[in-house]
């Protein structure tokens, strides 16, 4: 009798401590759940099998367990890992452009990795790849290849030089024409990503004239307005006040045509506050202070200005300040002994500020003229040969910009600014510069919805 009551009792109390388990088994985020499970209990000894979501891996299979009424880990070190890609390296003469990553780093499942290559250079591949989630990248990284401009198809009359086996990003490419030929177009082209800009010109055996050039709306012609103008003649434009200029200054007679106009734009931005000069002041006109508007600075007694003590309100930006230098510390200027050989100067090798001289180098009729400032000549002292000025190529025709085309060359440290057709924003710089004989900082127009992925270049 006392064993019946004893397996009885047992019985008893094994049903009371197998507790059930609430469902559905829990899961985390990196996790799926296997077979389908009700919103109901579950005895114990039930097992739930788990795998891991696309982009994680585990070693083995994830199993819990009812448990007392408790879901429990049967294999707790094995986790869903995010799954990882090998690092991956900037292609020879590129760069990876969205790379927080430390050096040899892995990347984890979902990161993408953007490319992009040096100036002269194009991506041959995707410009990007991203971590798949077999822990293998979506692509090979790409390659920079360097960008080469084809030679132009050249007429017979027109010559080509220099004759080159292949023409490289910042290479220029000069023309002229064989005898009894005049040429119509610019005497020089350059090549960029895009291709040579502007056009190649071509040789005629006759030109025509042209009329008075166009007028320019919000803007006038810098000298009188002649009837006619032959080929080849220039005139230069200039906007109103409170108007910015977009486009090429300079329009040319091409063969009775005159090239396109710039175009006179309205400056809306403003200059913040009058920046503060250091033991100066000014006595500013009330704000706000437009585009083209200019304020007077001058420095404390016992004070002297190094500058220009105008300042003025360009595209939203003040112009340089000038500076307030204490009187007894400014600086002498020197000059080394074989200049003052060479310049037929007085045995003199030191000036005071503000101090002029004037000099003729030996073997030379023309004279010079220069200034101490603060320890600097402005000019520079020398009597070194001046290398000829190098001019640019007719800026060129950005693809998406408003019309440039011109055949007017462009000297050393001349800009032009970009504007760009409707649909389309400015990225980078605002404007071309001549820089060595080159067009340099090269903008974009790129439509209002893409990315910019560009860094600074220059050609």
């Amino acid at each position: 009798m006392r064993l019946a009551v004893k397996v009885i009792w047992l019985m008893l109390w094994t049903v009371c401590i197998a507790e059930d388990c609430k469902g559905p088994p829990p899961r985390k985020a990196t996790e799926i759940l296997s077979g389908s499970w009700n919103d109901q209990t579950y005895s114990a000894g039930t097992q739930a099998f788990y795998k891991c979501r696309p982009g994680y891996r585990t070693l083995g299979t994830i199993v819990m367990e009812c448990r007392k009424g408790e879901w429990v880990s049967l294999y707790p070190s094995r986790t869903c890992r995010i799954i990882k890609c090998l690092p991956v390296t900037a292609p020879e003469n590129g760069r990876i452009i969205n790379d927080l990553m430390e050096p040899d780093q892995e990347y984890s499942f979902g990161q993408v990795v953007q490319f992009e290559c040096n100036s002269g250079f194009k991506l041959s591949g995707r410009k990007e790849i991203h971590c798949s989630d077999n822990g293998a990248w979506s692509e090979d990284p790409p390659k920079c290849v360097e960008i080469e401009c084809r030679i132009p198809e050249i007429e017979q009359n027109l010559i080509a030089y220099p004759n080159q086996e292949k023409y490289r990003v910042g290479d220029v490419l000069k023309f002229s024409c064989r005898q009894r030929f005049i040429r119509v177009g610019p005497d020089s082209v350059q090549c960029y990503p895009f291709g040579w800009s502007p056009d190649v010109p071509v040789c005629k055996a006759e030109v025509s004239t042209c009329g008075p050039p166009p007028e320019l709306p919000n803007g006038d012609i810098e000298k009188t307005r002649e009837t006619e103008y032959t080929h080849g003649d220039q005139v230069e434009f200039h906007c109103k006040p409170g108007f910015l200029m977009k486009g090429p200054k300079k329009i040319q007679c091409v063969d009775g045509t005159w090239t396109t106009l710039p175009i006179c734009i309205e400056e809306k931005s403003t200059c913040g506050d009058i920046p503060e000069l250091d033991h100066g002041y000014v006595q500013p006109p009330d704000p706000p202070y437009r585009h083209g508007d200019s304020v007077e600075f001058s420095c404390r007694e016992t004070f002297t200005m190094i500058g220009h003590g105008t300042v003025t309100c360009v595209k939203g930006t003040w112009t340089q300040l000038p500076s307030c230098v204490a009187t007894d510390q400014l600086e002498k200027c020197k000059i080394s002994k074989s200049t003052v050989n060479e310049a037929n100067l007085p045995n003199k090798l030191e000036y005071d500020h503000n101090q002029n001289i004037s000099y003729k180098c030996r073997g030379k009729a023309e004279s010079k003229h220069s200034v101490c400032i603060n320890g600097r000549w402005d000019p520079e002292v020398t009597c070194r040969g001046v290398q000829p000025v190098q001019l640019c190529p007719p800026p060129p025709q950005i693809p998406n910009a408003q019309d440039m085309k011109t055949t007017v060359n462009y000297q050393d440290g001349e800009k032009v600014s970009v504007l760009c057709q409707e649909g389309y924003l400015i990225q980078e710089a605002e404007e071309v510069v001549c820089k060595d004989g080159k067009w340099q900082s090269l903008p974009r127009c790129a439509g209002q919805c893409a990315q910019s992925s560009y860094s600074k270049r220059s050609f």
